[in-house]
């Protein structure tokens, strides 16, 4: 049998191949740009987005100046919600033809929505050169005027939009905008009004009136115009939606889930309803109804990944870390740039430790998606717990501006403003935090807290008093409970509260030193209080603390050798706390066995280069016999050893601070260093405070000194330093209370006679 093809047939049809291909290569560039950019437009017609996208990138790259398919390209991108894309393309169309005003305009759009005012300013006005009349350059104009406080220029502008067209609906949204910010209620109303008579089909004109109601509080005409909305759009669950944001507004949780209900029945194939019930029932801790919502969006397919993003979200805030993870990772390995999963990521390594890590991620993620408020929380969670409170408070400032009903960032401020003192601010925000979610127990703690530090005592006791109800085991509310009786003068109440806080947690030294003290105040003597602390110690023998106290309380009784045994215990069970050092180098001194001190740490880094409490020894035995710079030099070697050591960092911050002509700013920066670390001990934070006291920042050192005496007001040199920073704030009445309390306290302190003399001083002026 005949084959059908030959071997000459076959050389035959290679040879027509190959012309065909040579011929399909040779085109003339602009005819084949063109062609992509047609076949891009029948795509387009068929909503076959993804191949107009390769047609109109083809075009690009044969002619990069292309500017037409740039344009359908970045509208393309806009469409599908990739936002840096879209801008960069239509960013390029501006400047390849200005004479395309809708590129021009919607890059001043991007301008304006990532904060760049200037820019978008610079913008408008190349179209408004050409084309003056421009009604979408104007209302543009109209909203940047209106986002800079500029009503009268903001009405101007969108008039002059109006006189070009006045028939159109969208400007005189805007205008009832502009005039609501002019505080013009009356015409404000009737530019929104007037905006639905011209286009009553278009439901954004009727949310924005039911907003305007809601702003106001004119609750009444907010629901009537709601209930309106459904009833022209009843396959639209959008009505309902907004009825569920104005219930959760005014804390109407049942209302609330009524209307996610309804806006899920409008339309239950729509994942992003189901996610947002879903969002709802976790806030309000039904936690099982939320996990099935999420999984149901997941099967919808829809937006998949999405909604994988918020159930690994979902999995995360709620513990589930194993499962947080799995879906985190299956997300990313498909699409690496997810924001969603990247935002998981971001708060895995802020759980790991890895700040820094976190906030380079967060910081790349915050210039694509300038207006998430969630970026921002996560932000300030990392730089919180770096100590930067100044760059945390900005980012949950930016977080609530982009989100005022943000219950987190809040409740996070709150607790900020509590630990540099801000009390009443932190009151509001913690009340603003449980008005959002009631169930926010930090916030109640925050709030209970700054009512505690205002001293209203008695609504104090009351509010601690039901946390503990709800949560018994928990000491922090145990301690804070056990210093409101104090403040309250009961003692007995007092004790029973911190005696419930150490069978909990028999280690916490700093509420024993609570206990030592109501013992002390109830005529108790010295031997009392030191068995007192050795059956403590009995309870919890690995705690450095409550040894450091012991042997505060040998010392006091005069039995420094004593005393010296038990600081060198605290040092080998807590060697990162600096108090039992100085105190066993103070003792050696007294004693006038420096040498002999000297020589033992010198014998063990001859055996241990690096025994990093040897140098600390040495640096405290120097320090007390004078030898400052060799004390800085050894507490140098100490950090050469750990650069992060919150001891040595804390007492060469000092000595450098207390030098004449010292580097102030290396001394906040060891300083800062050593709170990073600790971020409770009462005498690092008043070596920060003292630092920034030196540098003249009395504001920052007031802050500092305050959080000191709040952690241990038993030391008089604390409110001392803080007296002094009232002072330099210019608060003279203030500064004079603080040294009454610090002399009142009648306890000795190096600079008591000197404080003496200055209350005098200060009385006299």
């Amino acid at each position: 049998m005949r084959p059908l093809f030959t071997i000459r047939t076959l050389c035959i049809w290679s040879s027509l191949l190959v012309l065909l291909t040579l011929s399909g290569c040779s085109g003339n560039p602009e005819e084949k740009k063109a062609t992509h950019y047609k076949k891009a437009m029948v795509y387009l017609e068929e909503k076959k987005d993804k191949e107009a996208i390769i047609e109109l990138r083809n075009a690009i790259q044969i002619d990069p100046k292309y500017s037409d398919a740039r344009y359908q390209l970045g509208l393309l991108y806009l469409k599908n919600g990739e936002t840096r894309q879209a801008f960069e393309e239509l960013q390029r169309v501006a400047t390849l033809d200005p004479s395309n005003f809708d590129a021009v305009i919607k890059t001043a759009e991007f301008y304006l929505l990532s904060q760049k005012k200037e820019d978008s300013r610079r913008t408008i006005n190349e179209v408004l050169k050409q084309a003056p009349d421009n009604k979408d350059a104007l209302a543009l104009l109209a909203n940047l005027e209106l986002v800079e406080g500029k009503h009268e220029a903001a009405l101007a502008a969108i008039d002059k939009a109006l006189a070009a067209a006045p028939g159109e609906d969208r400007l005189w949204g805007i205008k009832g905008r502009v005039l609501s910010g002019k505080q013009d209620f009356a015409q404000a109303e009737q530019a929104l009004l007037k905006a639905i008579e011209l286009d009553d089909k278009k439901m954004a004109n009727h949310s924005a009136l039911a907003a305007f109601y809601a702003e106001r509080k004119e609750t009444d005409k907010a629901k009537r115009t709601l209930e309106k909305m459904a009833a022209s759009f009843p396959e639209s669950p959008y009505p309902f939606l907004q009825m569920a944001s104005f219930d959760l507004a005014n804390n109407d949780f049942a209302a609330a889930e009524k209307h996610f209900t309804q806006a899920l029945n409008a339309d239950p194939k729509n994942g992003q309803l189901k996610i947002s019930l879903a969002e709802f029932y976790a806030h309000q801790g039904r936690q099982e109804q939320a996990e099935q919502l999420f999984k149901e969006a997941i099967e919808l397919g829809e937006n998949k990944e999405d909604a994988q993003a918020k159930l690994a979200d979902f999995y995360f805030e709620n513990g589930k870390f194993d499962q947080a993870k799995v879906l985190m990772d299956q997300i990313l390995a498909n699409k690496e740039k997810h924001a969603g999963a990247r935002l998981v990521r971001a708060k895995f390594m802020i759980r790991d430790g890895n700040h820094q890590e976190a906030l380079t991620l967060v910081g790349s993620m915050t210039r694509d998606y300038p207006r998430w408020a969630e970026l921002f929380f996560v932000k300030a969670l990392a730089h919180s717990n770096l100590k930067e409170v100044r760059l945390a408070k900005e980012s949950l400032l930016e977080a609530i501006r982009l989100k005022p009903g943000f219950g987190k960032a809040h409740s996070l401020l709150a607790l900020l403003l509590l630990q540099e003192g801000e009390f009443e601010t932190a009151k509001k925000e913690a009340a603003t935090a449980l008005k959002i979610n009631p169930r926010d127990f930090q916030a109640a703690l925050s709030l209970a807290k700054g009512v505690l530090f205002t001293k209203e005592y008695e609504t104090a006791e009351k509010m601690f008093t039901e946390l503990h109800a709800k949560v018994p085991s928990n000491v922090e509310v145990l301690g804070s409970l056990g210093l409101t009786y104090m403040a309250m003068k009961q003692p007995e109440k007092a004790q029973q509260a911190f005696d419930k806080l150490l069978t909990l947690q028999p280690d916490n030294a700093k509420a024993f030193t609570f206990r030592l003290q109501l013992a002390q105040q109830g005529g108790a003597k010295q031997q009392e209080l030191i068995t007192m602390t050795e059956n403590q110690i009995g309870k919890a023998p690995k705690s450095g603390g409550l040894q450091v106290l012991l042997g505060n309380l040998y010392l006091s009784a005069n039995q420094p050798d004593k005393a010296l045994e038990i600081y060198q215990k605290a040092q080998e069970l807590d060697p990162d706390n600096p108090q039992p050092y100085a105190m066993s180098a103070l003792i050696l001194t007294r004693q006038g066995k420096t040498d002999q001190a000297i020589t033992e740490y010198k014998d063990l880094l001859a055996k241990q280069p690096k025994a990093i409490g040897a140098y600390m020894g040495l640096g405290s035995i120097y320090e007390q016999t004078g030898k400052r710079d060799l004390a800085k030099d050894a507490y140098a070697k100490a950090l050469e050893i750990r650069a992060d050591f919150a001891p040595a960092a804390n007492n060469l911050a000092w000595m450098i601070a207390e030098s004449k002509d010292g580097d102030l700013g290396e001394a906040l920066r060891l300083a800062m260093i050593a709170k990073q670390q600790q971020p409770d001990n009462a005498h690092i934070i008043d070596t920060l405070g003292w630092v920034h006291y030196k540098r003249g920042s009395y504001s920052l050192a007031r802050s500092e000194f305050m959080q000191a005496v709040q952690k241990q007001e038993d030391m008089p040199v604390l409110r001392y330093h803080l007296a002094l920073a009232l002072y330099g704030e210019g608060k003279k009445e203030e500064a004079i209370k603080e040294l009454e309390k610090t002399l009142a306290q009648d306890k000795p302190f190096q600079e008591k006679d000197e404080a003496a003399a200055l209350l005098q001083t200060w009385r006299n002026e």
